[in-house]
């Protein structure tokens, strides 16, 4: 039956472009994906699971969906959209509005359990990840006839790796280069320069393809975002361009956002990202247009089989579904209280194989009420020492699913000796040293963003390879 349905969807696609190729150059694939004759044709799909969908909202705002897991009243949303929230409530298929209560969280997979006073719900039917190869049709479920969004898998379901998500939430003191951006080839493509901004001042100008900031490769412009993204007001950057045939330098000084530019980059793009993006220990990727409040509802297949939950509008062109059999494995753990919110969860260490080489491993927590960090104002830190000895290459890394890793290393005295964060988005930040003295090193582990906290494991290992 699928099958049927996607050769139908195939069919609808070629006759609303059946035009002449003029006209076929104009269309928008992400506006056809949108349009109600194109999503006629996954009414089918959604019917089932959205009677398994609901409307969550916090403090009167509609901020998410939930996805009916248990027939007696158990919801599971995004997390990071109710947290801190006073009132909860729970909009059903039929307009019945209930209070919920959450009752387990799993931060990492940024994951709420809800809790309702109502009985006889649909719970959505799982089908594992798997099965959701690249390229399939899945569609993301609302609370009506219409999926919310339709889209392909783009990138099977993948644990996180170095690089591979962008920063878990936008550092709004990050610098600030004052133009505006879309896809290149071999870069990211100026389309607007702002006046007076930085990079105005610096000479950058329209149609410019940066290819490479700050050392890093540009791939394409939601690169360059979260590549300067990381830097602050202040910092000079070094850019390189194609311009034409030519390809020329040129080195600007980040500004500071002014007020409306505190707004997420890709808003200018036609694009709302998610508060929360990245991260995620396991994702499955889909190009999905999803709007951040419709995150939290099911992500299905051509069956109307759940193969996940989505959980963040990452990118332009980029949404995340946390895999349906992960979310399988954490239900019986966030239903137990356990992961009530407010409690720590650190999450489980797998047991490892002793390494004769690790000099340290510390599994610790940053909290609000540890030392200020020498990076600045309302960052905390923690200080771990450890004896190097002369002549060893060391390898020092802050592995994190909850923070923004930063690591500095000094001398016994407080001297800088090297630092290093995770990049925006990466998993870990990480030093390699050559100690030229024995005795006593500080490691310093700490955060890039202000007011971040979360648990982090701290190794180091001399470096044998």
């Amino acid at each position: 039956m699928r099958y049927l349905r996607l050769t139908f969807v195939s069919a609808i696609l070629l006759n609303a472009t059946g035009m002449a190729s003029a006209q076929f150059q104009a269309v928008n694939p992400e506006l056809l994906r949108t349009s109600p004759k194109f999503l006629r044709a996954f009414h089918s799909v959604v019917a089932k699971p959205s009677e398994s969908t609901v409307r969550v909202s916090a403090d009167g705002k509609d901020v998410a969906l939930g996805t009916v897991v248990e027939a007696d009243g158990w919801i599971l949303t995004k997390w990071d959209e109710i947290k801190e929230k006073n009132t909860i409530v729970c909009k059903l298929r039929d307009g019945t509005e209930v209070p919920a209560k959450v009752i387990g969280v799993k931060d990492d997979y940024d994951l709420a359990l809800l809790k309702i006073e109502t009985k006889d719900l649909k719970p959505i039917e799982w089908r594992p990840s798997k099965d959701a190869r690249v390229g399939r049709w899945v569609a993301s479920v609302g609370t009506g006839e219409a999926p919310v969004a339709v889209g392909v898998v783009s990138v099977a379901t993948r644990p996180l790796v170095l690089g591979d998500q962008p920063p878990k939430q936008m550092n709004i003191n990050s610098g600030y280069l004052g133009i505006g951006l879309e896809a290149g080839m071999g870069g990211a493509k100026v389309n607007m320069v702002e006046g007076k901004s930085p990079a105005e001042k610096a000479g950058v100008k329209v149609n410019d393809i940066i290819y490479e900031a700050a050392g890093k490769a540009i791939a394409d412009h939601e690169a360059l975002i979260n590549t300067v993204g990381r830097l602050r007001a202040g910092d000079n950057i070094l850019l390189k361009i194609k311009r034409g045939e030519d390809e020329i330098e040129l080195k600007a000084t980040l500004g500071k956002r002014s007020g409306k530019a505190l707004g997420n980059p890709q808003e200018v793009m036609g694009s709302e990202l998610s508060n929360r993006r990245g991260g995620f220990p396991f994702i499955l990727q889909h190009d999905t247009v999803l709007k951040p409040k419709d995150c939290g509802g099911p992500l299905v297949d051509l069956d109307g089989k759940t193969v996940g939950i989505n959980i963040a509008r990452a990118g332009r062109t980029e949404s995340y579904a946390i895999p349906s059999e992960k979310v399988r494995d954490l239900l019986a753990d966030l239903k137990s209280g356990k992961l009530a919110p407010g409690k720590t969860d650190i999450g489980k260490v797998e047991p490892k194989v002793k390494n004769p080489n690790q000099v340290l491993r510390v599994d610790g927590k940053l909290t609000d009420k540890d030392l200020p960090a020498k990076l600045g104002e309302g960052r905390f830190m923690k200080v771990h020492v450890v004896k190097l000895k002369a002549g060893e290459t060391y390898v020092i890394e802050m592995d994190s699913a909850d923070i923004d890793s930063y690591l500095r290393l000094e001398d016994a005295n407080g001297k800088k000796l090297a630092e290093d964060d995770d990049g925006g988005g990466f998993p870990n930040a990480r030093i390699v040293f050559r100690a030229s003295a024995d005795g006593d090193y500080r490691i310093i582990a700490t955060t890039f963003n202000v007011n971040e906290t979360g648990a982090y494991t701290l190794t180091v290992r001399r470096d044998k390879e």
